[in-house]
């Protein structure tokens, strides 16, 4: 065998082989010898069969390979893997000089092992030469009675049913024809039998691996010595292949045809002679024609008259020369309306070269005429604007050469364009600047980026002014650049101002060294922390460093970070204006006091922020701790050479307010004699010096009232407000324990009657008892919670505290007079206490808390009666005097 087909064969995927007319086997491809576990190529088939099937398998393939028709033959054959299989082999001969010379075949594997022995005992009785003759045919041969009915079937047909006859006998009520085959089928043979007449349907019929194949069954009638028929033969033609070729025809024209529908814009073809035979269904739907309405040359009739005869001249002299045709021309639409189209037609050249068709397209092109025409009307209208911008305008070549501007440029320099050109070396750009405008100009024209800097030019009447100078490119659709336009922008007033704003932040920035004031923005939307330079001083961070609020919340200590989160929350809820103090700890491990003044806000984003000042307060907050413990000093003094308790408790809240005097009178002479002075810090602290004065002068009057011999002054109070003042006496005790107060006031609380000082008085007793027992805790952040409610005519006051608590037996004698757990206490405090509540017909209550600490509080109704309400004494005088005594 030629070793080039030989080298073919070897490439072709799958089983090929070839056989000679005697029945040996020339050639096996590498698969099949593979396929059958052999080690070289053999020249007979390993047939896996009785002896008596396998004499009768190859006396078939021996009468098939003898003869002249293509053939299809199935063999069981002996595997390397699976033992037996069935081979399906499809055989076609090379005929030469009328001679079959050599068989070429494929194989291929059958699903499961699809051949079967004939079954020899079911067979009719036909006469040994009929049966001989039907098993040689390549093809399924049916034989039916006179009435339609089975008798027998060739080995080839129950071979690819892989069924007994008896089995294919009931091929009308078995599976063996599809179901949507089987009534046309048995239709055709009950005529054929009616009739007498051969009959003829193509139908699917189920293969013994389970699958539908198309055949060709075509019945001849064996007419008896009567004339009558005897017999019928039905051939069975395998067509499945030339189905799935028509079906694989039929749908590519199918889609060829919804391509060509589908494409968005309008085809047609022609004869040679210009004579249109096509048009899909996007011309149609444009001019709203038929297709039969389309033919010829009707489409003439659509086209504008004063495009009409210049296109047809312009498709006859295409139509003579061969050449392809490209011109536009507007068509009406079936709306009436023209639109622009771009004709374009392709001759197709037989095998003669002479032209046997025209293909072309209609291109709607209506919207790039209009884009033309309004990039005209733009290029006329940029002229008028660029001659009226308030700017300067220079335009370049690609090459750098200026070759136009407007009015603007020319009356800045008072000089021509040809002058102007020369930019680089005429002494119109500064000659420290000169060197950059050459850089950055001649950059972006080798690079064809758009440039943007600033220099200075000098004006007409010898003035140098600043200008920003962009430039962007102009490109053609395939991105050359045809032009440059350069806008001249006169900054020279904006760099006046940057320069007076460099120096205003300058002297900002002393000025918050000097007062140890910083700022700061935080947006609380995207956490990002802006500082000035002093802030990054007093948190003693590097400015180098970025700072992010986990920096900020990593200097604080746990007291002041849940003020900072409690601040960071309401201001996330709404606007607010922040005044409060918190503690850093810096590398050193030194504590700094800084003072925070914030005010929350959106930004034009939508995001909240929070823009405040911070200022380092070390050195007065220790001068007040220093005058605190002079205080408390003078205070024990006091309390041990007079009255013990009772005059610390009111020496402690006469300072207060002076303390706050003193603080507040100090902070305003720093920022007084500041440069420049802080106005506003100023009020803001005079206005606190006034309200501690008053507070002050608040407290010496109710001190008064207290010790006096006039009885209580029955009033309509607010307890809020009696709450908020004992705070604001208490603040420097809450500072110096480091105690954390949150106050969670019932907003919509009724006012009520009673006795204000008898009630501040029990307030402050209950507070500074929540303060004593939270000294000895250092495990555990030191809270207190003071609450208030009201409900079913009563107003209830609690105070939680997460300390020490008041033992495993306090909580039965806790308002037993002389009874304390304080080694300095005195016993009288809760149970004078508890005497106002009761004189107010109210309630005074304590309980110990799920984890740590006791809850103490009060609950009075808010109208006492009428003989408080009416000034009498009854229990209050009582509860005065004892308290005096």
């Amino acid at each position: 065998m030629d070793v080039e087909l030989v080298r073919v064969l070897e490439t072709i995927p799958g089983m090929v082989f070839t056989a000679v007319p005697s029945g040996s086997i020339a050639f096996m491809n590498k698969g099949m010898v593979e396929f059958l576990g052999l080690s070289e190529p053999a020249t007979s088939w390993p047939i896996a069969a009785s002896s008596a099937d396998t004499r009768a398998l190859i006396q078939r393939w021996n009468s098939l390979v003898s003869g002249s028709e293509p053939f299809e033959l199935t063999l069981p054959i002996m595997h390397s893997e699976s033992g037996s299989q069935g081979l399906r082999l499809q055989c076609n001969p090379l005929v030469e000089n009328d001679r079959v010379v050599k068989w070429y075949g494929v194989a291929s594997e059958c699903a499961g092992n699809a051949w079967q022995a004939p079954h020899r005992d079911t067979l009719p009785p036909i006469n040994r030469e009929t049966h001989a003759i039907l098993e040689s045919i390549p093809a399924g041969i049916g034989v039916l009675d006179a009435n339609g009915n089975v008798d027998t079937i060739n080995g080839h047909l129950l071979q690819y049913y892989g069924r007994t006859l008896d089995e294919l006998r009931q091929w009308g009520s078995s599976d063996v024809v599809h179901p949507d085959d089987l009534p046309r089928l048995m239709e055709a043979v009950k005529l054929a039998v009616g009739t007498g007449t051969a009959y003829e349907a193509e139908v699917r019929l189920r293969r013994s691996d389970g699958r539908f194949r198309w055949f060709q069954i075509i019945g001849y009638p064996l007419e008896n010595e009567k004339g009558g028929v005897a017999r019928w033969y039905a051939l069975h033609i395998d067509v499945e292949d030339r189905r799935r070729a028509e079906d694989a025809l039929k749908s590519n024209e199918l889609e060829l045809r919804k391509i060509i529908d589908g494409m968005p814009l309008a085809v047609w073809t022609s004869r040679p002679d210009g004579y249109c035979d096509f048009v899909n269904e996007r011309w149609l739907e444009y001019a709203g024609f038929t297709a039969e309405q389309a033919e010829g040359s009707a489409w003439t009739a659509i086209l504008h008259p004063q495009d009409a005869g210049r296109l047809e001249k312009a498709w006859n002299t295409s139509l003579v020369s061969g050449d392809p045709a490209d011109f536009e021309a507007r068509m009406r639409g079936s709306d009436g309306e023209y639109r622009w189209f771009l004709f374009r037609a392709t001759p197709l050249l037989g095998d003669d070269g002479k032209i046997t068709k025209w293909y072309g397209t209609n291109i709607d092109i209506e919207d790039r005429k209009r884009a033309e025409q309004a990039l005209a009307e733009r290029e006329r209208e940029s002229r008028l604007i660029v001659d009226g911008i308030a700017g300067m305008i220079a335009i370049f070549s690609p090459d750098a050469q200026l070759i136009d501007g407007n009015r603007q440029i020319l009356d800045y320099f008072e000089r021509p364009l040809s002058e102007l050109n020369d930019w680089s070396s005429n002494g119109i750009t500064h000659p420290d600047d000169l060197q950059t405008c050459i850089d950055s100009f001649m950059g972006s024209m080798v690079t064809g980026e758009p440039y943007d800097y600033e220099t200075r030019f000098l004006r007409h009447d010898g003035t140098w002014r600043w200008f920003q100078l962009r430039g962007l490119p102009l490109r053609t659709s395939e991105g050359e650049i045809v032009r440059w336009y350069g806008l001249l922008t006169d900054i020279d007033d904006r760099k006046r101002a940057e320069e007076k704003l460099r120096r205003n932040e300058a002297f900002l920035t002393d000025a918050q060294r000097l007062s140890k004031t910083g700022s700061f923005l935080l947006n609380l939307g995207t956490n990002e922390v802006t500082w000035s330079a002093e802030t990054y001083r007093i948190f003693e961070v590097d400015p180098a460093t970025p700072v992010t609020l986990g920096t900020v919340l990593s200097r604080l200590l746990p007291e002041s970070l849940s003020t900072v989160q409690q601040v960071i929350d309401r201001a996330n809820e709404g606007r607010g204006d922040f005044d409060y103090e918190i503690l850093l700890n810096t590398p050193d491990q030194s504590l700094k006091y800084v003072r925070v003044l914030a005010h929350s806000e959106r930004n034009k984003d939508g995001d909240p922020e929070l823009i405040g000042a911070v200022q380092d307060i070390t050195e007065s907050r220790k001068a007040e701790e220093a005058l605190n413990q002079a205080r408390s000093d003078l205070s024990y003094v006091t309390r041990v050479t007079s009255l013990g308790v009772l005059t610390a408790s009111i020496a402690h809240e006469v300072n207060q307010p002076l303390a706050g005097l003193v603080t507040n009178a100090s902070t305003c002479l720093r920022v007084l004699t500041s440069d420049p002075p802080n106005i506003d810090v100023a009020k803001d602290t005079a206005r606190r010096m006034i309200r501690d004065a008053n507070r002050a002068a608040d407290v010496i009057s109710r001190l008064w009232d207290l010790f006096s011999r006039k009885p209580p002054s029955v009033e309509d109070v607010d307890l809020n407000e009696i709450s908020g003042e004992v705070i604001a006496l208490m603040s420097s005790d809450l500072q110096s324990s480091k105690v954390i107060l949150t106050t969670d006031f019932a907003t919509d609380l009724p006012r009520m009657t009673g006795a204000r000082v008898q009630l501040q008085q029990v307030v402050m007793n209950l507070l500074r008892n929540s303060i004593e027992a939270l000294l000895a805790v250092g495990d555990r952040p030191r809270r207190i919670v003071l609450k208030t409610d009201s409900n079913n005519g009563e107003i209830k006051l609690s105070i939680e505290d997460s300390g020490v608590g008041f033992g495993p037996q306090g909580s039965d004698r806790i308002f037993d007079a002389f009874y304390t757990t304080k080694p300095e206490g005195m016993g009288i405090g809760l149970s004078v206490s508890e005497s106002i509540i009761k004189n107010h017909n109210g309630r005074l209550w304590a309980e110990r808390n799920k984890h740590h600490g006791v809850t103490i509080g009060f609950s009075v109704p808010i109208s006492l009666g009428s003989d408080l309400e009416s000034g009498g004494m009854s229990g209050l005088e009582k509860t005065d005097d004892t308290m005096r005594k």
